[in-house]
């Protein structure tokens, strides 16, 4: 699993709070003292756009100032516009309501939910469902996981969980429901049978 470009995908697509649960863990998977000041500066970045949206400007700010000093290391990730991005926000909080950050780059590549192989988009779906308590996309992520691990990289609760966390669409989520409840319907058929 890539945690880097999963959180960095979840990102990019402005789910920003769940871009920090990949990258809190590829933070916190290293020993301490050999962590990635970059990662930590992306994480703090992650959560000052979030808090900004969310109406808090204080955490917005602080968080922004604190992700420029972390950023300024970073050799993976392309974060000039970022910086400059996060230092305005820093100074007018409220930015993140008004206008998205840019785009983050992992060698040069911006990442999306898309570009994800199927088992990091699972991981993506289970970090916006985590984030969110949603029920319905943490059993659509459980259903993707084990039809890819039963080789069915196509399943339709991938594509369709990744489609719904990229634009949250009623349709969209519609037919995930109805796979879902098709999948429940069809395992209580066969436990029935037993």
């Amino acid at each position: 699993m890539d945690r880097l470009r999963i959180g960095v995908a979840l990102y990019n697509s402005g789910r920003y709070l769940a871009a920090h649960e990949p990258l809190e863990a590829l933070w916190l998977g290293s020993p301490a003292g050999q962590r990635d000041d970059c990662i930590q500066g992306v994480l703090q970045a992650s959560v000052a756009v979030y808090k900004s949206q969310e109406g808090n400007d204080s955490g917005a700010a602080g968080l922004a100032k604190s992700a420029i000093g972390y950023l300024n290391v970073c050799e993976e990730i392309a974060v000039d516009d970022l910086l400059a991005w996060l230092g305005r926000l820093a100074a007018d909080p409220g930015l993140g309501r008004r206008e998205r950050p840019p785009e983050l780059r992992v060698e040069c590549e911006a990442i999306d939910l898309d570009d994800l192989p199927p088992e990091d988009a699972i991981a993506a779906v289970e970090a916006v469902a985590e984030t969110e308590g949603d029920e319905l996309l943490e059993t659509a992520a459980a259903y993707a996981d084990a039809d890819v691990r039963d080789g069915k990289e196509t399943s339709p609760f991938v594509a369709l969980a990744v489609a719904y966390i990229n634009t949250p669409r009623p349709i969209v989520r519609q037919r995930l429901r109805e796979h879902v409840d098709r999948r429940r319907t069809r395992e209580s058929d066969v436990e029935g049978l037993f």
